[in-house]
């Protein structure tokens, strides 16, 4: 890996930072100041009820303007060997209501949400056997409605676009992928 020097944070926000660092590449005579986005690290889950249903939920995205249909995610608060997991055990629960057993969860990949901009990763997990057992418990600002599809009706509204958020799409290809 190529030393980034002289890390500067220049505009922090609840959930970015924008930052700099300067990097000389080996082609390159000098060294050169890029800009990135840090962030916490992601996540988010693929469940699956008893019956087989995919849990997927709606809610408004202020970047859209729009309502965008999503599985179950957030960001990583914790630190720690466990902190992908423990977030996605957690925004299952707080989202849905939604929860298994430990053992029926696994991680399925992990993604770069922009390998250009942003210095975090993405962690997908599926949850088996997924069913309510809490109260929903919303982040302030957090509307979400819970809906069930069909594996099959998954795959259409994957292919005709209607779930576009590309770390959810990525997540249930990847699922989808490990089923054949």
């Amino acid at each position: 890996m190529k030393e980034r020097k002289n890390w500067k944070d220049l505009f922090p926000t609840p959930i970015y930072t924008l930052a700099s660092f300067d990097i000389k590449l080996p082609r390159v005579e000098k060294e050169k100041t890029y800009y990135v986005l840090k962030s916490k690290n992601w996540v988010n889950v693929v469940p699956i009820t008893k019956s087989g249903d995919i849990l997927l939920i709606k809610q408004y995205r202020h970047g859209i303007g729009e309502e965008s249909l999503e599985i179950p995610g957030g960001i990583v608060d914790d630190e720690g060997p466990n902190a992908e997991l423990d977030s996605v055990i957690r925004e299952l629960r707080e989202e849905t209501g939604y929860a298994t057993d430990l053992s029926k969860i696994r991680l399925l990949s992990k993604f770069s949400g922009n390998p250009a901009m942003f210095t975090n990763w993405s962690y997908s997990y599926v949850a088996y056997d997924v069913e309510p057992t809490h109260d929903v418990e919303f982040d302030e600002g957090e509307d979400i409605e819970i809906v069930l599809k069909s594996p099959k009706e998954v795959k259409q509204l994957l292919l005709d676009g209607t779930i576009h958020h590309p770390h959810m799409a990525a997540a249930l290809g990847i699922y989808f992928l490990q089923l054949e």
